[in-house]
């Protein structure tokens, strides 16, 4: 079910041609410790901003090169990565080292044509999860975007263990709730409502070290992405967080819809291109 409305994420917002393609470019083949990605590098003289791009709960490299066809014809380099399910790495998101998202950091600030002062995130979904963890943790993540967003980290797909680990112990996680005949909204939803584990196991936004953009989906029927976005705003408020948050949301599911697509596609590229 997750693995359908991601695709159908990545096929309606990435595939859409809203832009003019001002920059050609051309893929590298990335050998980097163990990372299974791809460079997706516009022909440009000066050193390029990048961002590291990922998706969700489908694996792979499916999103990583829909954002590399994106993005990169507007000047921004795309390190497409696949994070599990792809030779070498994990096959299902279950105590995913985030190590491995901090090489992809390592990678592009150690590249050439890359500015690594210019370095940002995008992804969403399950990855908005990893994508947090990367931006709390390594100051030279300069911009996020995320879309259908967790405000903390869950269990993987297959184990009841976190799904993310950094030096070698789990991130705290929640669990789903209820069992499986019920339905996958209200088990996030019940999940939620434990205060203490959610307080455990939420993000530091507070050290995010750039802007962010949020895109929620009101009728969200995998997980309230709309409502865990809203508590990422007030709990950043709250802190006075000294960056622009951006919460843009829309009435429709997790997927979205081919009539938000060209919209959602702009704001990504847009807040992509201004913050880096």
């Amino acid at each position: 079910m997750r693995k359908i409305l991601f695709i159908l994420l990545v096929t309606q917002l990435l595939t859409t041609k809203a832009f003019s393609k001002d920059f050609d470019y051309h893929i590298e083949k990335v050998q980097y410790q163990n990372l299974v990605a791809e460079l997706y590098l516009p022909k440009a003289q000066d050193k390029l901003a990048a961002v590291i791009a990922f998706g969700g709960s489908e694996g792979g490299l499916s999103a990583g090169k829909a954002n590399g066809e994106m993005i990169a014809p507007h000047g921004v380099a795309v390190l497409g990565l696949a994070f599990f399910d792809a030779p070498g790495i994990a096959k299902t998101l279950d105590q995913i080292p985030i190590e491995y998202f901090l090489h992809a950091v390592d990678y592009l600030a150690s590249h050439p044509k890359i500015d690594k002062n210019r370095i940002g995130v995008v992804s969403g979904s399950r990855g908005s999860e990893a994508a947090f963890l990367m931006a709390t943790l390594d100051k030279r993540i300069k911009s996020v975007v995320v879309t259908t967003p967790s405000k903390v980290a869950w269990n993987g797909l297959t184990q009841a263990k976190s799904a993310w680990t950094y030096q070698g112990k789990d991130i705290p996680a929640l669990g789903l709730a209820l069992d499986s005949k019920a339905d996958l909204l209200e088990r996030f939803t019940v999940s939620l409502q434990n205060k203490k584990k959610v307080v455990q196991s939420q993000f530091k936004f507070e050290q995010i070290n750039g802007p962010l953009l949020m895109i929620s989906a009101q009728n969200d029927q995998v997980w309230p992405s709309y409502q865990m976005a809203k508590d990422i705003e007030q709990y950043l408020n709250e802190r006075e967080f000294t960056y622009p948050v951006i919460h843009d949301t829309y009435a429709t599911g997790h997927g979205f819809s081919q009539q938000t697509a060209p919209k959602i596609k702009q704001s990504i590229v847009q807040h992509i291109v201004t913050t880096l």
